[in-house]
């Protein structure tokens, strides 16, 4: 069970409505909730574009990542939930570019298929945990 004090709030509005944590400190450890391609206005950003929701959801990662005090070279490892594994496939340079500008190494990662998401327009979700730094 996560305790106030570990919570790291990132967008208030999205985590009230929806009653989660974006981000929760324990024992070292950064723990993600799933991000997706939303704006602030929980609307879709580039539905049916694969590229450009990795690009909005690396963009959303990087500052909540920066809210617990860590970067792209803290996260150790993700898992992806796409609704079109080959579009992701496709698309995949956009993550690597991500990595690549922040200098890390790419973390243990998991891509699995799945009939929907949340947010119908939505194509993937990526949820990520981050060493935090000493």
């Amino acid at each position: 069970m996560a305790h106030w004090d570990q919570v790291i709030r990132v967008n208030r509005d999205i985590e009230e409505r929806f009653n989660l944590s974006a981000a929760v400190r324990s024992n070292g450890t950064l723990y993600l909730s799933g991000l997706t391609s939303i704006d602030d206005e929980m609307q879709v950003i580039g539905a049916g574009d694969m590229e450009a929701q990795i690009r909005r959801i690396y963009t959303r990662l990087e500052q909540a990542l920066a809210a617990g005090g860590c970067s792209l070279a803290h996260v150790v490892c993700e898992t992806a939930y796409t609704t079109d594994i080959a579009s992701l496939g496709r698309a995949a340079w956009v993550r690597d570019e991500f990595y690549e500008r922040a200098g890390a190494a790419p973390p243990a990662a998991t891509a699995v298929e799945v009939r929907r998401l949340f947010f119908p327009d939505a194509l993937i979700e990526l949820a990520a945990v981050a060493e935090l730094p000493p």
